[in-house]
This record gives structure tokens, sequence and C-alpha cells, in this order.
């Protein structure tokens, strides 16, 4: 990676620095080219939304349970509710990281590597 690029990157990722512990980009960066490493973080992205999804649905069945067994209404709905809101702070935090980055394709990066790690976190706090 050229000498530039390297420091815009650093630049666009370093309001994540607080997020990141190994972060998609940084698993993704030595892929190689600029093609490979947006192969990569798409890839990423992808398996990270599956995994959220599984989570999500996991969590689904466990609060219609509850509200089942304790007749408390409102727990599946709040859980929608949060998925929506998660999904809608994403989008908004992942687009300003993307506008962080000077130039593309380093701002597309950015944006999808910001993703991957959001939903890898939420993953987490899920399950």
């Amino acid at each position: 990676m050229k000498r530039g690029v390297r420091a815009a990157c650093l630049v666009a990722f370093a309001p994540l620095a607080p997020l990141a512990y190994a972060g998609a980009y940084e698993d993704c960066v030595t892929a190689g080219n600029q093609a490979a490493v947006m192969q990569c973080l798409v890839n990423q992205e992808k398996d990270a939304n599956a995994e959220l999804a599984n989570a999500e649905a996991a969590l689904a069945q466990k609060a219609r349970s509850v509200e089942q067994a304790t007749g408390k209404p409102g727990i599946h709905a709040a859980l929608a509710k949060s998925v929506r809101d998660f999904a809608a702070y994403r989008t908004s935090h992942c687009g300003f990281v993307r506008e962080l980055a000077a130039r593309e394709p380093v701002g597309e990066q950015a944006q999808i590597a910001c993703r991957v790690d959001l939903t890898r976190r939420r993953t987490r706090e899920l399950r």
C-alpha cells in the first residue's frame, strides 16, 4: 500500500481506535491490492451480518418465550426497536467514518470496516 493511502487510512480509522480490538480493516489490509482488501471486507461483512441475524433470531425466540412464561408483553417489541435503532446508528456512524476518509476507495473501505466492527460488537452483546 502506498504511504499516502496508509496515512489516509490511519486518519480515517483514528476515531474508531476505542472500538478496535482486531478490526476488519486490520484483518484485511494484508490481503493484497485494493481490490483484494475490498473483497475481504465484503466477505467479512456478509459473515458478520449472518452472525448478527442468527443472534437476533435466537434472542427474539427467547423474548417470546419470556413473554409467554411471564405474561409480560413488550419484550419482543423492545428487542425489535433495539434492532431497528442499531441499524440506523450503524448506518449513520459509518457514513460519518466514510466522510473522514480523504478519498476513495479508502472511504468505502473504512465504511465497510466500520459496519463489520459494529456488527461484530453488537452480535457479542446479544449473545
